[in-house]
């Protein structure tokens, strides 16, 4: 299976311990806007993607939206 680029809305914006809990997932990068912090990356294969969201769990977040980024929207 193919990596493929997801977009994880979590309600609030992360604390930077959370931010810094996550920084370890070297394919993620975090965006806090109003209201939510979102985070971007190409996860390796769906367990890589299980993994991301049992750590959001783990950490007490609220996941608002996962969405699978089309590839033709993705910068070169």
């Amino acid at each position: 299976m193919l990596a493929k680029t997801y977009v994880v809305h979590i309600r609030g914006e992360l604390g930077r311990d959370a931010i810094e809990d996550l920084d370890d997932l070297d394919y993620l990068t975090a965006t806090v806007v109003p209201t939510e912090t979102v985070l971007t990356g190409t996860v390796p294969d769906q367990a890589a993607l299980l993994g991301l969201l049992n750590r959001i769990h783990s950490l007490g977040l609220e996941v608002v939206e996962v969405r699978r980024t089309p590839e033709e929207f993705l910068e070169p």
